[in-house]
């Protein structure tokens, strides 16, 4: 009789168990099928914009703190705040819109399918549930990412800065080189023009002496020449 009777609790234990197991993938099931779009109050083919305009109206109807005697508005916030979630990227709404598809196609036919076929529809359901927390990250980290991403700009912007000042500072010092360099070339330029000038006019200031002393000399050769002549001729006379 004992053993009966623990056969009998077994029993109902693993009866528990599946009527509980059960319940949770309708639960599941039915949250997952929950329609973002109908949720905000807006159209599929809304704007970003729109989205956004509607989370915010729809946020301050069902935040927790407008009415702390109705407990059924915390849950209706964290389904606002995920559908906002989902449906504010782009490609979590693409993903979404794609289940969404799906599911309306392929509703009837799961329905409409034999008991075998329950327990995979349940994980199908199940998977499609814990992949929306997966795919969409929660909202405080929007306004972090948002940080880092401004972060990430500000140290682009000065790296394109300090790369600018690096160019103009090697432009410069490279200028002045050159500058530089020029410099030196004309001075040694001008330096050997001046000593090829200056050799040429001692060059030229030697010659000079040189003529005139041969037209002296020849001045003096030519009246020594005319004396003896005259000498001579006096002496014929």
């Amino acid at each position: 009789m004992q053993l009966e009777a623990h056969l009998r609790l077994c029993h109902r234990c693993l009866w528990f168990c599946k009527s509980s197991q059960r319940m949770f993938s309708l639960c599941t099931a039915h949250r997952s099928s929950t329609n973002y779009y109908e949720l905000l109050g807006v159209k599929p083919d809304a704007t970003l914009e729109q989205i956004k305009n509607a989370f915010f109206d729809k946020s301050k109807k069902l935040h927790p703190d407008s009415d702390p005697s109705n407990p059924g508005l915390h849950s209706q916030f964290v389904q606002l705040n995920e559908a906002y979630r989902v449906l504010s990227r782009e490609g979590s709404r693409q993903d979404y819109d794609l289940r969404l598809r799906y599911q309306y196609t392929a509703g009837p036919a799961f329905r409409s399918s034999s008991s075998t076929n329950r327990p995979s529809a349940e994980a199908a359901e199940s998977m499609r549930y814990w992949e929306q927390f997966r795919q969409a990250q929660p909202q405080e980290n929007t306004a972090e990412e948002r940080e880092k991403s401004k972060k990430r700009n500000m140290r682009l912007v000065g790296y394109c800065m300090l790369t600018m000042l690096l160019s103009l500072s090697v432009h410069y010092f490279g200028f002045r080189k050159l500058e530089e360099v020029h410099n030196n070339f004309m001075d040694e330029k001008d330096r050997v023009i001046t000593e090829i000038y200056n050799t040429s006019k001692e060059r030229a200031s030697q010659t000079t002496g040189c003529q005139q002393r041969a037209i002296n000399l020849e001045k003096v050769l030519s009246l020594a020449f005319f004396s003896y002549l005259i000498l001579i001729g006096a002496l014929l006379i």
